[in-house]
């Protein structure tokens, strides 16, 4: 089986959270959004209109103010809340130059029919 990645907006990040993900352990998510905030080994992204999510950076993250990045990463708890330990990110350049309405769209088709996008755990 191959490592799979969901996409994933800030409300689904509850659902990879490793302690309550029962015995299995949750699978690291993709999530694209804006840098809005670089604090040392800490970023936030906002996703379009769904809200703002903490990263906790690798020490080799070279993340842009005002970049578009898909992070991939496993959803860790941070100050109370949910966020992502960042284990990679692609920059996808200037925010203006994506419709992040089919993102959401992309997203909310592979929730709905995860059968057709996603193999069942074993």
């Amino acid at each position: 089986m191959s490592l799979q990645t969901p996409r994933v907006l800030p409300s689904h990040l509850h659902a990879f959270n490793p302690s309550t993900s029962g015995p299995r352990s949750a699978p690291p998510v993709r999530l694209l959004g804006t840098v809005t905030a670089l604090h040392g080994d800490t970023a936030t992204i906002t996703c379009g209109t769904h809200g703002d999510v903490t990263l906790i950076l690798k020490p080799d993250s070279h993340l842009q103010m005002g970049k578009l990045v898909e992070v991939v990463g496993k959803v860790a708890e941070i100050d109370g809340g949910l966020g992502i330990r960042v284990l990679a990110t692609t920059d996808w350049g200037n925010p203006a130059d994506c419709d992040y309405k089919i993102y959401e769209k992309v997203v909310d088709v592979t929730h709905r029919l995860k059968p057709i996008f996603y193999e069942s755990p074993e």
